[in-house]
């Protein structure tokens, strides 16, 4: 299952970062590619790229959040480029910051991106795969949704909650011959970090929590220089998709590798008292 030829794959977020590298990749294997993003503006460089590379990628405005949107778009779209084999899920950003200072709606958001979007592909694309008795889905995933690092409660509680529908979905699609599978990737080489949403009462200099998001923010920032380059996920999704029985679960760079060990051989206690003091001091 090397060649993706004749086979139709479905990326979302497919603007920038992982998505983008996993559309390329995947089109330069022989995938019928559909790259999607909520604007059609930032799809100029999936566009452009594709274009000089001489490969097959159509890029496709759709916000995955719309229900209508999804609904008109999905039918169409498999019209045109045939039944969807392969169901990439990574659309998704993050929200970052204390708890406390979240609204609930700006939870809600980050919900209904990182998790609720995925439910809806891939309810749109599940009846034809289990007709055909065939398929696989990848939900892209991290990390933070096996261990959940300061600041990032409403992120990582997503990608805790992709992970159990990730679960769930494998067992419960098995018999239909299709397949499920999360990739987790640590820290990677996009701009995900520079777009994460920030409430607005991070920025208060009285706020008690501003040394320890500092110190935070000061340590981190020495791992972003040293994130795995995008195209290493896309490779790791290629592994999955080809694969005849693949793993549910699939961490991407050593951060990822160290930190899922490091949580499942080490005390809690002493695990989480070692994080708290690498991550604040």
């Amino acid at each position: 299952m090397s060649s993706g030829t004749g086979r139709t794959v479905l990326v979302t977020g497919a603007s920038s970062g992982i998505g983008q590298a996993t559309a390329l990749h995947l089109a330069g294997e022989g995938f019928s590619v559909i790259g999607t993003s909520r604007s059609w503006l930032r799809l100029e460089p999936l566009r452009s790229q594709a274009s000089s590379r001489g490969l097959k990628v159509a890029a496709v405005e759709l916000d995955v959040n719309d229900d209508g949107e999804v609904g008109d778009a999905l039918p169409r779209l498999m019209e045109e480029h045939g039944p969807i084999d392969v169901l990439v899920n990574n659309a998704g950003y993050g929200l970052w910051g204390p708890v406390e200072l979240y609204s609930v709606e700006e939870f809600k958001s980050q919900f209904e991106t990182n998790l609720f979007a995925a439910v809806r592909l891939i309810k749109a694309v599940l009846p034809g795969m289990i007709a055909r008795r065939r398929g696989t889905i990848v939900n892209v995933g991290s990390v933070l949704g096996r261990l959940a690092t300061p600041f990032h409660s409403a992120y990582a509680s997503s990608k805790f909650a992709l992970e159990g529908l990730s679960e769930s979905l494998r067992t419960e699609l098995r018999p239909f011959g299709v397949r499920v599978a999360v990739v987790e990737p640590g820290v990677v080489r996009t701009s995900f970090l520079r777009n994460q949403v920030i409430p607005p009462g991070l920025s208060d200099v009285e706020s008690v929590y501003s040394p320890y998001v500092d110190t935070y923010r000061r340590r981190h920032s020495r791992f972003e220089s040293r994130g795995a380059d995008p195209a290493k996920v896309a490779r790791v999704i290629h592994k999955v998709v080809r694969s005849r029985s693949p793993a549910l679960r699939h961490p991407v760079g050593m951060d990822a590798r160290l930190g899922i060990l490091g949580a499942r051989l080490m005390p809690e206690r002493l695990f989480h008292a070692l994080l708290s003091r690498v991550t604040m001091g």
